[in-house]
């Protein structure tokens, strides 16, 4: 590649801070608030207009985890304000309630403000170079949190990382572009037994009768329903688009992989309205003004979480956070999902494993600690992991979650004057326990699901915040459960996209 030198200059310095929080998506708004909370002056960096990541500005569905600390504060707001139904929020009530939640607490919020790079000295962070309206500005901090997704800061300032599936030409996972749908009718698109199923075998004719030219996906991902909307005419939030082979730390392939889903979405509308129960005069709305990359840089830590780790359900003594969900990589090059590793049993033969339905892991602190350099913590999806690993703990509420340690971790190394790597992770974990997350207690989690296109009222769904330790899907009242028809989870459902203890996502929590 052919490269031209830019002259050095000087740039303004416009903060120094306790804690600078890169990026404004579920892991940055908990890293944010459990800095804040835990007594570190905070400024949250974010490049878009808004914030909460991939499920305001990515029209991304809620995922099956755990709800703790700062999450059960976050989702009592929601639900006061009627901004979550199901496993879906209203996007623009929630970007809303993150500033309040945030300003309430004293972070600072810098908008539509990129990280360009890190200033570093002798192998420590120091700040970050960020470029906006104001053009190039500096600035420094104590501690340093990416939640870019990308782990962008963390390579900027030299930490190693890790980029794809290296059995697959080291493609990312596909990427995917949700629509969001107006005019549905609810109780046609309802009569259909099993909509899981038919959507499949839709997408199949569609596909042979060359209405498709070519097969985007195997089945739906998911869709979900808006809060607060009439209940008879929807919006619907569908994930269906995709793109393959992706280079998601390429500019230009990443302009290449809008370009198609944008043209895919204009494919499915004409689907949906032919095949499709209840979407007959339905339109397209919009597509999600941010692309659903699910994988870029995953930078090397103190400890990497495998695949195996989450097969094995692995505890850890310096564990910050629980999770349950399970593999969900997007396959890299061919319609599909890998929902499995292979592992060799006892005999040493190579064989299909899964997550075990009704077990939890653990992710360890060390996982957020990025090897050489200091003052530096990772959360969100760019933690450290291997590719399987991560795609069982990319999703929005591990994000969650992975974040409020960091920023408890970076608030805590302030006040010790410790580096991040030195601090002494039996403070940490107490400072967690004291914000409501759950280290040392068994946590509730579920072996079965609801059969699929049940409609469950919300007057039988045990709501997180009254759950602490309790699914971000439908957790039902144990005296509503005769109710409904529960069948058990197992690995060949898992395989064909049904999760631990969601069931056919999106189309039974209405």
């Amino acid at each position: 590649m052919n490269t031209i030198s830019l002259k050095p200059k000087d740039v303004p310095l416009v903060r120094n801070v306790d804690v600078l929080v890169v990026g404004g998506g579920y892991a940055g708004f908990g890293a944010a608030l459990a800095a804040a909370k835990t007594g570190a002056s905070t400024l949250l960096v974010e490049q878009m207009s808004g914030l909460g990541g991939l499920v305001t500005l990515g029209y991304v569905a809620l995922t099956f985890s755990y709800i703790e600390g700062v999450g059960i504060d976050l989702f009592a707001e929601l639900k006061k304000h009627g901004a979550v139904k199901g496993r879906f929020v209203d996007p623009e009530k929630t970007k809303v309630i993150f500033e309040q939640m945030l300003r309430k607490a004293n972070v600072e919020i810098l908008y539509n403000t990129s990280a360009i790079d890190a200033i570093t000295e002798n192998s420590t962070i120091t700040g970050v170079v960020i470029h906006n309206k104001g053009g190039q500005q500096a600035i420094m901090a104590k501690r340093v949190i990416d939640c870019s997704g990308d782990g962008d800061v963390a390579a900027y300032a030299g930490a190693p990382f890790e980029v794809g599936c290296d059995a697959l030409s080291s493609y990312n996972q596909a990427t995917s572009l949700v629509m969001r749908i107006g005019n549905v009718d609810m109780e046609e698109y309802r009569k259909v037994p099993s909509m899981h199923t038919y959507w499949r075998e839709r997408i199949e004719e569609s596909v042979a009768n060359n209405e498709f030219p070519y097969m985007i996906d195997k089945r739906v991902n998911w869709v979900v329903v808006l809060p607060g909307r009439e209940d008879r005419h929807q919006e619907l939030m569908i994930c269906y688009a995709h793109s393959r082979n992706c280079r998601n730390l390429d500019g230009f392939d990443l302009s290449r992989q809008l370009i198609e889903q944008r043209e895919q979405a204009q494919w499915v509308m004409e689907f949906c309205k032919k095949r499709i129960p209840g979407f007959a005069n339905a339109w397209l709305i919009d597509t999600a003004p941010m692309l659903g990359v699910r994988d870029g840089r995953r930078i090397i830590g103190e400890y990497k979480l495998t695949g195996e780790d989450v097969v094995n359900a692995k505890k850890f003594d310096d564990a910050i956070m629980r999770a349950m969900h399970s593999f969900d990589a997007h396959h890299p090059t061919e319609p599909g999902h890998i929902k499995h590793v292979v592992m060799k049993n006892a005999d040493g033969v190579e064989e299909k494993r899964y997550a075990t339905p009704g077990t939890w892991r653990e992710v360890p602190y060390r996982a957020l600690v990025p090897l050489t350099i200091e003052n530096l913590l990772v959360a969100g999806r760019n933690f450290s992991s291997d590719f399987m690993g991560q795609s069982a703990n990319r999703l929005v509420l591990e994000c969650l979650n992975m974040g409020q340690a960091a920023g408890a971790a970076a608030a805590l190394s302030v006040k010790d004057n410790v580096s991040p790597r030195r601090l002494d992770v039996k403070k940490l974990r107490a400072r967690l326990e004291e914000m409501g997350v759950n280290l040392t207690r068994d946590p509730r989690y579920g072996v079965q699901r609801v059969e699929t296109n049940q409609k469950v009222s919300a007057d039988d769904i045990l709501a997180p915040e009254q759950n602490p330790s309790g699914q971000a899907d439908i957790v039902i009242k144990d005296d509503a459960r005769n109710k409904y028809k529960i069948v058990s989870a197992d690995a060949e459902l898992a395989e064909i996209g049904y999760t631990n203890t969601g069931g056919d996502v999106g189309t039974n929590l209405e």
